[in-house]
């Protein structure tokens, strides 16, 4: 309801008729205006002098452009006595809280065609707000999320409350003296707003949270897990410098939640400026100011590609993959693309002559008979050592004779009895010298054996059809998984139809904001740290799910499933009810995917058989004769080692 006051605008007198509630805050209320539909009105709960010499000072510093970016006080109201009451600002429509856009689920009812490129384009559009507010000379100082609106189709930029800011007017200096811990910089942690003169270097670290909240997807760059001893708030970590992201998180004990996009996704240029803002050498100035960011934004804008498998998928082009579908793969959340709509095969495609052109391909043909190693091979080794034996036992037989004959002929002729010696020694010592021989004779059998195996793997990974082989038997797998999607998308949408209850409890717990209610023990850093770990609403709560966040243990976990079962008592099961037309959209798009997938597969097909076509018959020519080659040394070594 509206205050009882006879009010009137401050410079010309002229009254204003308050109309409805617009919304409230812990200052005051803000109200339509009844003959201005294109402003509204903030009235103060307990106005003073020092805010009213305040307004008096930013009412005077306001410009076209600041007016432009920011729902800043352009004109005083006044009282009946010429007591500043509030201020009249723009009226700003069509907008939506920064928040809505963070998150896949908190940007589905007022951002549902946003995309990595719309969320870049804002990012860039808050950037020209802070540059424009620091060029005027004032400081944010409270940034948070609730101070910052984002046009829902155009992606423009305003800030709201602005009468918080930190300005300075004939030499004194009006302070902000609130803040968000979740927004403010380390060296600010703990310390009392009340009289502190904040910096552009202050709103720097601000600034960085909000784009990281952005470009990561609702993530703070300061929630992680932390693997030393006891819990680590994000306020804590904030004050010890503790970025999860970093390159240097490892020797800060952190790690960065599952399901999230490592910095250099974003580029080395975003990622050298978020190293940069959350750097603790940047506590006394140094981080990166809006006009950096600026530059930064738009050149990642510049260096953006579809990714192939996802149309609604944008990324930086210096990356091998898309990170998005990384990320839904882990997830199981679609990241962008929202909005459903009919779902209709993207062009008409002859699968019949894509197949017709993959069967047309030469086929190389069987590999014609290769020369086989000898059959003495697998003989000659048993052979040889019977051979070893035998020579052996003979040499020791005669060289035993000899010994026993030349006792009996001792008293023979001197010639006789030196033959009778000399014998039973050359006996003895031809096993030996023989001996030397077929160690050099089995060396050679090894070493050309080794080679023919050598060439015949070659040859039969070469020269073998079997990778033509294997390549049209995928395509035909191919083949047959597109004839049969339509069949696919049949089975898949009855399931959905059989889980029906399921999706309406999920779709009715999907109401039920974390960040929007009020649980025992969860507040602004804890609500940041489920965000993180991708539990945002009552359908993610889990027992599961909640113990793995760090920091959360029976109790808070005890409060969070109880605060779900709350909201799950008033659900009702709507057996009218039809699928959700989003999780139909999800199935289309999903068998799209596989459909154009395959495709594009099977026009690859006939490249890639005749590659391989061309590549085995090449090879038979080529390797033929080393076979061959290896072939002949081989028979030959082995012949060599047979007459030994």
């Amino acid at each position: 309801m509206a205050p009882s006051l006879a009010l009137s605008l401050a410079t010309s007198r002229a009254p204003i008729q308050l109309g409805s509630q617009i919304a409230a805050g812990g200052e005051g209320t803000i109200y339509t205006i009844n003959n201005m539909p294109d402003k509204v009105a903030k009235i103060y709960r307990h106005p003073n002098a020092e805010r009213a010499q305040k307004l008096a000072a930013m009412v005077s510093a306001v410009t076209p452009t600041l007016h432009r970016i920011a729902a800043w006080p352009n004109e005083a109201i006044v009282d009946s006595q010429g007591a500043i009451r509030g201020f009249v600002m723009r009226r700003v429509t069509n907008r939506e809280n920064v928040h809505e856009l963070y998150s896949p689920k908190s940007r589905f009812e007022s951002f549902a065609e946003a995309d990595f490129r719309f969320i870049l384009h804002v990012a860039t559009n808050i950037s020209r707000a802070f540059a424009v507010v620091h060029q005027s000379g004032s400081v944010i100082g409270d940034i948070n999320h609730g101070h910052l609106l984002v046009g829902t189709k155009d992606g423009t930029v305003t800030l709201i409350d602005c009468d918080s800011f930190q300005i300075e007017a004939n030499y004194k200096l009006y302070t902000c003296n609130v803040g968000s811990p979740l927004f403010t910089p380390p060296e600010l942690q703990g310390v009392s707003f009340r009289g502190l003169r904040r910096t552009p270097n202050h709103d720097a670290f601000g600034l960085g949270v909000l784009l990281f909240h952005l470009l990561f997807m609702g993530r703070h760059p300061y929630a992680g897990r932390y693997s030393g001893k006891g819990e680590m708030p994000v306020e804590k970590a904030i004050s010890e410098d503790r970025f999860a992201y970093g390159a240097g998180n490892k020797a800060l004990l952190m790690e960065r939640p599952p399901g999230t996009i490592p910095l250099a996704a974003m580029g080395p240029d975003i990622a050298a400026l978020f190293e940069a803002c959350f750097s603790p050498k940047a506590h006394n100035g140094g981080r990166p100011d809006a006009s950096a960011w600026i530059t930064a934004l738009r050149a990642l804008s510049g260096h953006l590609k579809q990714c192939k498998a996802t149309a609604s998928h944008h990324y930086y082009d210096g990356l091998k993959d898309c990170p998005w579908c990384s990320v839904e793969r882990q997830t199981a959340v679609r990241l962008f693309g929202q909005r459903t709509g009919a779902f209709s095969w993207a062009g008409v495609v002859d699968v019949a002559a894509l197949w017709s052109a993959i069967v047309a391909v030469k086929d190389p043909g069987p590999e014609p008979q290769i020369p086989q190693s000898t059959t003495s091979a697998r003989t000659a080794p048993r052979r040889h050592a019977l051979l070893r034996i035998m020579r052996k036992r003979l040499a020791c037989a005669l060289f035993v004779a000899g010994v026993a004959a030349c006792t009996l002929a001792s008293n023979q002729s001197g010639e006789l009895r030196w033959g009778l010696v000399l014998v039973p020694l050359a006996l003895a010592i031809w096993p030996w010298t023989s001996g030397r021989r077929r160690v050099a004779a089995d060396a050679a059998v090894s070493a050309a054996r080794s080679e023919w195996n050598s060439v015949l793997t070659r040859w039969q990974r070469e020269a073998s059809r079997a990778a033509f082989a294997q390549a049209l038997k995928e395509l035909e797998e191919t083949r047959a998984n597109i004839l049969d999607l339509p069949r696919e998308r049949q089975r898949r949408i009855a399931k959905l139809e059989a889980d029906r209850e399921t999706q309406q409890k999920q779709k009715y717990l999907d109401r039920f904001r974390i960040d929007r209610a009020t649980i025992p023990g969860i507040g602004q850093g804890r609500t940041a740290m489920l965000a993180s770990y991708g539990v945002e609403t009552a359908a993610d709560i889990t027992r599961k799910r909640v113990q793995l966040v760090p920091g959360f243990g029976p109790t808070l976990t005890s409060s969070l499933l109880t605060w779900r079962a709350t909201q799950e008592r008033n659900f009702r099961f709507d057996p009218k009810q039809a699928v959700d037309p989003r999780l139909v959209a999800d199935v289309d798009r999903e068998i799209d995917a596989l459909r154009k997938a395959a495709l594009s597969k099977l026009r690859r097909g006939p490249g890639e058989l005749t590659r391989l076509g061309t590549e085995i018959v090449s090879a038979r020519q080529r390797l033929r004769p080393f076979l061959e080659r290896a072939r002949a040394s081989l028979q030959e070594a082995e012949n060599a080692r047979a007459g030994l």
